[in-house]
């Protein structure tokens, strides 16, 4: 390979890490190196022994588990037959994003770090631990790592002479966007084409609302035909959700608004500038500008630093540029923080906050501001052996200092569906790594629509031909009122009366001083010591990263009197968690 190349390589569940891959590959033109950007199954792994440089992004997925698009690359990598000295001539980078809620954060890429180590490629600097919690994002990881990064690269391959490192990059979009004067794919599905495993299209059978309709908060549980596919107890089900027509509406104002000369019915044609990016498959096809604002642009999206650069490169205006620019610096992190991120300011309010670099943009500049709707994925609430895949959903809703309610966009999609619709979903294993042995206890806590996957553990018991081959199994069960939002009351009450489980409710809001699940655990000590600590039981923990996880794992400790035994039980993967923001 060539010695100014440099290749870069991800592993992403969600997209976040294709993101920051593209954006290494956009700032790799302003030291005026070459190279491609790839998912790592995608790379022909045959030609990393030549490689000299190489950047790798990475997510930790479930419990330390690689992204579905780095497994084929990462088992490779693991063979014990490849020669300790494989990959000596090559200099690598690491860069990890994870969440520091989860004990196994960045798992995945302190383990390729080492694996690379071992065959004996060189670390250019430590792994980069990106970490979803920090205030800024992974951004306050990833700036600082890719400026360390590009200054040792450049001293073991210095800028040729005659040039030097760039202010801005020749390849600030990936590719040009051209309208289309024939007609658009017949295809109204943009995904349709798409192959994923354990994908299937379902229809929906039945969507109810699960709380009072006085309650402030909307949970839906919702009913999906099985079809074909089979999944176990704690697996997830994704789907990819569309945008609002109002959204898609409000976006074709603006375009209006601004005299851009783009409607709904302007087809575009995305094409490929060279082979070191090209197009994704369902772009490759003409396309009308409706159907990608409705299917493929997140219009919902909180803008990272990235869609203000794209904004500022072509303002016109003095002012809102020398905002942009401060938005998409590294100094100007906290602010882009506390005007984007706090309030939750989504792109669509930000291209009316900033009207002048709005009537500056081009279709390809669209490609580069809008993030790609990622798809989301929910703990299947039902035992295969049902018949139906469902699923238990709160829907986003809240506000902030800004006028409108922050929506979220999955939620208020999936609450949209009618009985009648069809969709595509795939399956996937989730977090919870269940005991093969159905004997062993199994101690749940799950308030809210954290009982979700423990509603699929018990049905799956409940189906069982012979009742007495399943162990104890125990759920805590929380939420504001008994009357308002006991989500599948019926199910849980009719397993409770059965056997089957031994059920612990907390009702928060039912009398005055309130009443969470980490309260009633404590009060459980002497069945907790027995299933835990006497019969080598699992707890698994489902629910709100916020607080409830900590204070959940303090009153075990306490009920079993011994926080170092749940320490352990973490440590042997008998206490799991998986958890949401």
């Amino acid at each position: 390979m060539s010695a100014r190349q440099l290749t870069i390589l991800y592993g992403s569940q969600s997209g976040t890490a294709q993101d920051l891959a593209e954006q290494i590959w956009r700032d790799s033109k302003l030291y005026h190196l070459k190279g491609s950007v790839s998912a790592m199954d995608e790379y022909d792994i045959s030609k990393l022994i030549q490689e000299r440089f190489v950047v790798m992004v990475c997510s930790t997925y479930g419990q330390g588990e690689e992204p579905d698009n780095m497994k084929r690359f990462w088992k490779f990598l693991l063979r014990k037959s490849l020669p300790a000295d494989s990959l000596r001539g090559m200099f690598f980078g690491v860069l990890g994003l994870g969440d520091s809620r989860y004990p196994k954060f960045n798992y995945v890429a302190k383990r390729l770090h080492k694996r690379l180590l071992q065959l004996g490629a060189s670390a250019l600097l430590p792994v980069g631990l990106c970490d979803d919690q920090h205030d800024l994002g992974y951004g306050a990881v990833f700036m600082p790592w890719m400026t360390n990064f590009w200054s040792k690269l450049i001293e073991l391959s210095p800028i040729p002479d005659g040039l030097r490192k760039l202010d801005e990059t020749p390849r600030e979009y990936r590719w040009t966007v051209e309208p289309w004067s024939g007609s658009a794919s017949e295809e109204a599905d943009m995904y349709a084409e798409v192959r994923v495993d354990n994908l299937f299209v379902t229809t929906v059978e039945a969507n109810k609302r699960t709380t009072a309709e006085d309650h402030f908060q909307d949970v839906r549980f919702i009913t999906f035909a099985k079809k074909s596919v089979d999944w176990n107890p704690g697996d997830v089900v994704y789907v990819r959700p569309h945008n609002s027509y109002e959204d898609v509406d409000r976006l074709f104002e603006l375009f209006q608004e601004h005299n851009l000369g783009l409607n709904k019915d302007t087809v575009v044609l995305v094409k490929e500038i060279d082979s070191e990016m090209p197009v994704p498959a369902i772009l490759r096809k003409p396309l009308p500008l409706e159907r990608i604002a409705l299917q493929y642009w997140d219009l919902t999206a909180i803008p990272r630093a990235r869609a203000f650069a794209v904004l500022a490169r072509t303002c016109p205006n003095e002012l809102e540029c020398e905002k942009l620019q401060e938005f998409s610096s590294y100094e100007g992190q906290e602010e882009l923080f506390s005007y984007a991120n706090r309030p939750r300011r989504t792109i669509l309010e930000v291209l009316q906050d900033f009207p002048h670099a709005s009537a500056a943009l081009t279709l390809a500049a669209l490609f580069e501001l809008f993030q790609p709707i990622k798809p989301r994925a929910f703990s299947i609430a039902s035992s295969a052996a049902s018949g139906k895949l469902q699923i238990l959903v709160a829907v986003i809703e809240y506000r902030t200092k800004l006028k409108e309610p922050r929506k979220g966009l999955c939620s208020n999609w999936l609450k949209r569906l009618q009985p009648g619709d069809s969709l595509r979903v795939w399956t996937r294993k989730g977090t919870f790594q269940l005991p093969a042995d159905p004997t062993i206890p199994i101690v749940m806590v799950g308030p809210g629509t954290g009982l979700a996957p423990f509603r699929s553990i018990l049905q799956e018991r409940e189906l069982l031909a012979d009742r007495r081959k399943s162990g104890p199994l125990v759920l805590f069960f929380g939420c504001r009122k008994a009357a308002a939002d006991f989500h599948l009351e019926e199910d849980l009450r009719r397993m409770e009366n059965s056997g089957l489980l031994t059920l612990f409710c907390a009702f928060s809001r039912d009398q005055n001083d309130k009443v969470y699940v980490q309260h009633v655990i404590r009060k459980q000590g002497d069945l907790l010591k027995k299933l835990l600590m006497e019969q080598n039981g699992m707890f698994l923990l489902s629910g709100s990263s916020k607080n409830m996880p900590e204070a959940v794992r303090e009153a075990l400790g306490e009920a079993i009197g011994s926080s170092l035994y749940v320490e352990d039980m973490l440590k042997t993967e008998r206490y799991q968690e998986e958890t949401w923001a």
